[in-house]
């Protein structure tokens, strides 16, 4: 556990003068840690309710040494632009766990997809093989309030334990925590350089 390698991908955050922002962009930030070691970072542009997260993640993971391990902070970001494990774990060889501070609620996801987007059906696709495939396990840790995981190409009980051994600050894995701070950061000067106030 030690030297496993984890590439964490997390979004940033939307432009909050843009209440309908789909086509603006937002970053998507890859933080590769070793333990509690940040090894290397990249980052890329993704569209706001856009269909390029899983793409421009790969891209990420190109730029880096081979991860062990992908840790995502949810399944969507920019709004309702998908980041599909199921694609990562194929493309890149390696587990990918899902991990989120709110139990997920897809019957309102569906609800705002249906409502929000023609290509919806594209989009559930993910939450339906997740149901299927990664059965959501409710984790306790001890900061707290638990967690929820995902896991796709490794135990529950192994992800558990991954995610345990990852943590040092409260209920998020380092490296997700990490990769969460920086995401936040850089899209608020992003924002702040194009005038949208982020």
């Amino acid at each position: 556990m030690e030297e496993l390698k984890v590439l964490a991908v997390e979004g940033g955050r939307l432009p909050s003068v843009s209440f309908k922002a789909r086509g603006e962009k937002t970053v998507l930030v890859g933080v590769l840690m070793r333990r509690f070691r940040v090894v290397d970072l990249s980052w890329r542009l993704i569209e706001i309710d856009g269909l390029d997260a899983t793409e421009k993640a790969i891209e990420i993971a190109s730029d880096l040494p081979s991860p062990d391990l992908i840790m995502l902070g949810s399944v969507t970001c920019a709004g309702f632009n998908i980041l599909n494990p199921f694609k990562l774990n194929e493309k890149l060889g390696v587990p990918v766990i899902v991990v989120v501070k709110e139990k997920p609620n897809n019957e309102a996801v569906y609800s705002a997809l249906i409502k929000h987007f023609p290509d919806w059906k594209e989009r559930w696709r993910v939450f339906e093989e997740l149901a299927e495939k990664a059965p959501i396990r409710h984790v306790k840790v001890e900061e707290g309030n638990p967690v929820y995981l995902e896991a796709i190409s490794i135990s529950g009980e192994e992800a558990e334990k991954t995610i345990k051994a990852f943590l040092k600050w409260g209920r998020l894995p380092e490296p997700l925590r990490v990769a969460e701070i920086i995401a936040k950061g850089a899209s608020r000067s992003l924002f702040k350089t194009l005038g949208l106030h982020g």
